[in-house]
């Protein structure tokens, strides 16, 4: 298996840290009867609670970029050192960018989000290169 196949089994690791990480917090907030029942009610959310969730959304739509490119780069047989690092600071931004949103840290936690961003940018880039 590739590294970023490995990666990429790392990044869902990551969002499934996440979804255990806003599910306990809702137990432990809301308690276990309504996380169970119907819901009929709503729940007080606390800012701690808040930044979880919008940790676990940020993270699904940056998953959502990052899955096609890894397997496009599988599938087409284009790995390289390049994509390899690509991916490996990906993985290592995302982790540090939920420590720093759930923190609350801003403007740091932005620049992280940034190289993220830069790190799928160079994903497809590679893609398009290796295209031509």
């Amino acid at each position: 298996m590739t590294i970023e196949l490995w990666i990429l089994t790392a990044a869902a690791a990551l969002q499934f840290t996440i979804i255990v990480a806003h599910g306990t917090h809702i137990f432990l907030t809301a308690g276990m009867w309504w996380g169970i029942g119907r819901r009929e009610t709503g729940r007080t959310v606390s800012d701690l609670g808040r930044r979880i969730e919008r940790t676990l959304i940020n993270n699904m739509e940056s998953l959502a970029v990052f899955v096609p490119l890894v397997l496009v780069i599988q599938l087409a047989s284009i790995s390289t050192p390049q994509t390899q690092f690509a991916v490996q600071a990906y993985l290592v931004l995302r982790i540090v960018f939920a420590l720093l949103y759930i923190a609350n840290i801003p403007y740091v936690r932005t620049l992280v989000w940034i190289g993220g961003q830069v790190s799928l940018a160079f994903l497809a880039l590679s893609i398009v290169v290796s295209a031509i």
